[in-house]
């Protein structure tokens, strides 16, 4: 039986020359770049961009790896972009890219930033997908992940990443109709089975605990990097290392049983140290107990169950980005702006990384069962 191939190399800090070696290195067992990279071909290198926060925050991919990716592909001929649709609206595109670094890396290499400012339309299991049109119309996608754990589906990592190509507030129309973890995950799915990028390269140098993906997320060195041809096999081997159980991460699980791509770790290589992979105990997000509840069970439980934000008003600073957002509509501007909670759906998309305010778990918002 062939075995997928995960390659995971050291590194241990954010040096330029470190950082060019690691991701060399890993590329190594996979062929290198050229493997993946023609000359004159068109290569989108899709970061997690999802907010604007430096790079010591470790919510977005650090701009060095994007930068060494980025001069591997032109060195084998490649055309490089740059893109990525943050939380919130499509104008907050150039301060993201500004505060992450990207406009630095793209100025530096001569990349083009794309934005996501343009869809196509796709279906895929009677559900309708807007898919950002750079996305589709590049000959090839680089996924660069970022390592973090995630409140609500408990790891964001390479397929987690690729829900960025759904550009700007068209991801509220995804979170309407996903109300739960489990619909939530199959939309996940069906976005890496619409796409099913080549190639991924995570970066885990530096990764986030805790309540991640955003700001509140608690900075953590991991002290790696790790590429794979199979995205579901890298998430597979990453959340193995951070202390999930198997089968816990629910997007896997559906990714699986849908054929596109490995879970099973005796099926999966491992190359290169893999001594990296000891990370120790890690702080995960709680897995609340309706996550694991069949889907019609689970959908209801967390509708009566879930949490849903609380303003802080002394926190407001009245931005109106929350309003911007929400994908129920049911925020009143104003300075606070008023919630329905009762039309709440609890996604918190209004929280971090959107809210700017943020002094607690939910930067301007904390959270509340109710």
């Amino acid at each position: 039986m062939k075995r997928t191939t995960v390659s995971v190399v050291a590194c241990s800090a954010y040096e330029p020359h470190l950082v060019r070696e690691a991701v060399a290195a890993s590329l190594a067992p996979l062929g290198g770049m050229n493997q993946f990279v023609r000359p004159g071909m068109r290569v989108l290198l899709k970061p997690n961009l999802l907010a604007a926060a430096e790079p010591e925050r470790a919510v977005t991919t650090h701009p060095l790896v994007v930068q060494a990716v980025a001069e591997l592909a032109q060195q084998t001929g490649g055309t490089v972009m740059i893109g990525d649709s943050p939380a919130g609206p499509i104008e907050n595109n150039p301060q993201v890219w500004r505060k992450s670094g990207m406009a630095q890396v793209a100025a530096q290499v001569g990349a083009t930033l794309a934005p996501f400012d343009g869809v196509t339309w796709k279906r895929l299991n009677t559900t309708d997908y807007f898919i950002a049109r750079p996305v589709l119309e590049a000959d090839l996608v680089i996924n660069l992940p970022k390592l973090k754990t995630h409140t609500f589906t408990l790891y964001t990592g390479a397929i987690k990443n690729l829900f960025g190509v759904i550009p700007g507030t068209r991801k509220r129309d995804v979170h309407t109709r996903a109300l739960g973890v489990q619909d939530f995950s199959q939309a996940l799915v069906d976005v890496l089975e619409l796409l099913r990028p080549p190639l991924t390269i995570m970066d885990a140098v530096l990764g986030q605990e805790g309540n991640g993906p955003g700001k509140s997320g608690t900075p953590r060195r991991y002290g790696c990097l790790a590429a794979s041809q199979d995205p579901v096999a890298l998430d597979a081997v990453m959340t193995q290392a951070m202390g999930y159980r198997p089968n816990q991460v629910l997007h896997l699980v559906l990714a699986a049983a849908r054929s596109l791509g490995e879970t099973n770790l005796e099926a999966i290589q491992v190359e290169g140290d893999r001594s990296v992979l000891a990370f120790g105990p890690v702080r995960l997000p709680p897995m609340h107990w309706y996550f694991s509840a069949p889907t019609w069970f689970g959908t209801l439980a967390q509708r009566a169950m879930r949490v849903r934000p609380r303003l802080a008003a002394s926190a407001c600073a009245g931005c109106g980005r929350c309003v911007e957002v929400c994908p129920r509509q049911v925020i009143t501007p104003g300075k606070p702006p008023l919630f329905d909670l009762e039309q709440c759906i609890g996604c918190f998309c209004c929280a971090p990384p959107i809210c700017p305010s943020s002094r607690t778990s939910c930067p301007g918002l904390v959270s509340a069962r109710v």
